[in-house]
């Protein structure tokens, strides 16, 4: 059940920048699948760090050794507790097997760059990846055909979606085979919203376990908006950034199973990575800190753990999953039948398998623009144009009909309304129906 108007007063009450005003009308944020609004307890949070306790150091130090500066004593207290909550989040086994980073993209590097590949190994993806779950894998395919001396040397390997985007559990376990060292997959499209069900996560986890593989997920879009339990899916590694689940820009988390974590070589080293030096070697710290080199953000920590806070007590998981599935079902109804040959909407027709998001493509780019353009003069309507960074995707599927380049994505979260979806398909009715009055460009 989607929240009362009342619950909705209240929550969105929580985000300053909707108190926002231009030409005397509030923001409409329909963006949320890049970055979502903070609300005013992680502002706060942060805003901490800066007035009460502004020095270096931490819990990243290991073990439970007492430091005698009072300003850093309360800082490790505050880590350790933030790393903590991240940690229960997402259900992992011991609070050490969460890794502070910038964000999901450094997340997946981290594993791409260290995990131990050699030669003759492969790793896996769908076709549907965003580019930080494929990039980092094409360097390393990279790095082993030079090591191999064979720049033909095949070790990405790509398996088909169905036909509209949803996961294909089938194609998925047939292209699992000895060799597979990695499977890595975005658990939620950033693209149509498509998410992979649990039991066919656990299937993948299964199968990749039983040769000897891992699995890494890509939870950007997943664990802002729904229960992510590493332990029961049987996730190896996990990536994720808490802008996208109301909390500060440029940090990230990386979860790994211990025992995985102390496979992978650290990505950037230096300060605070290791426990001792010479002139000829180094002996570096266990995870999670070797992984976590210099300064770090410590402010963003502590609005981590209050966005954590945030949407676990004070609006639950389960109930923002629900609101962003009747928002959906409620804008799919208005838009669905507006489709023809030069307006559709991509990924599955059930809005129940597409979470917050909508996506529209044509193969008129100034349609899409002329709907941006109208929803922003007119309406403060905040959308998002573009591939989304899943070009490969989109252009194996959709250069043939001119609309690689050519879509337009609303995303909804906790504080979107009914209202600011109507108004949304208002605006899309009103350009499909009359294009001809409305487009500025191709």
């Amino acid at each position: 059940m989607t929240f009362s108007p009342a619950d909705l007063r209240a929550l969105r009450a929580d985000f300053p920048a909707l108190a926002r005003r231009r030409n005397g009308k509030p923001p409409v944020y329909l963006n949320n699948t890049c970055m979502t609004l903070r609300p005013r307890a992680v502002i706060d949070a942060v805003t901490r760090y800066y007035t009460d306790f502004p020095t270096c150091g931490g819990g990243r130090s290991e073990g439970a050794r007492k430091l005698h500066s009072w300003f850093a004593e309360e800082l490790q207290a505050e880590e350790a507790s933030a790393r903590e909550a991240l940690a229960r989040f997402v259900n992992a086994a011991r609070p050490d097997e969460l890794v502070w980073t910038r964000n999901a993209t450094e997340a997946l590097n981290i594993v791409a760059h260290g995990f131990p590949l050699v030669p003759g190994d492969r790793v896996l993806l769908s076709e549907r990846e965003h580019n930080s779950n494929l990039v980092p894998w094409l360097e390393a395919e990279r790095r082993l055909r030079a090591e191999a001396g064979d720049p033909r040397l095949e070790v990405v390997g790509t398996f088909d979606l169905a036909p509209d985007g949803a996961f294909d559990l089938a194609r998925a376990l047939a292209a699992i085979r000895p060799g597979v060292k990695v499977v890595a997959l975005g658990h939620a499209s950033n693209l149509d919203g498509t998410t992979i069900p649990d039991a066919d996560l656990r299937a993948v986890a299964d199968a990749v376990h039983r040769v000897g593989g891992v699995l890494v997920l890509d939870g950007a879009q997943s664990v802002p908006h729904r229960r992510v339990d590493v332990r029961a899916l049987g996730v190896d590694f996990l990536a994720f950034s808490l802008h996208k689940m109301c909390g500060p820009s440029g940090v990230g988390a990386l979860y790994g199973r211990y025992d995985r974590l102390e496979r992978v070589a650290p990505f950037v080293v230096g300060g605070d990575t290791v426990r001792d030096t010479w002139h000829d070697r180094v002996v570096y710290k266990p995870p999670p800190a070797r992984f976590e080199a210099g300064l770090q953000d410590y402010a963003g920590f502590l609005g981590a753990a209050a966005a954590v806070d945030y949407v676990t007590r004070r609006v639950g998981l389960d109930a923002i999953a629900a609101h962003e599935r009747a928002l959906n079902r409620r804008l799919t109804e208005r838009l669905l039948p507006l489709e023809n040959d030069r307006f559709w909407l991509l990924g599955p027709r059930d809005p129940e398998l597409r979470g917050g998001i909508v996506t529209l493509t044509s193969p008129v780019g100034g349609l899409l623009n002329a709907i941006e353009r109208i929803g922003d003069v007119e309406h403060n309507l905040m959308l998002r144009k573009g591939m989304f960074c899943v070009n490969a995707y989109l252009h194996r599927r959709f250069d043939a009909a001119g609309t690689a380049k050519n879509n337009l994505r609303a995303s909804m979260y906790l504080y979107s309304t009914e209202e600011e979806v109507d108004l949304f398909a208002s605006v899309v009715e009103r350009v499909v129906r009359d294009p001809l009055a409305y487009l500025d460009d191709a």
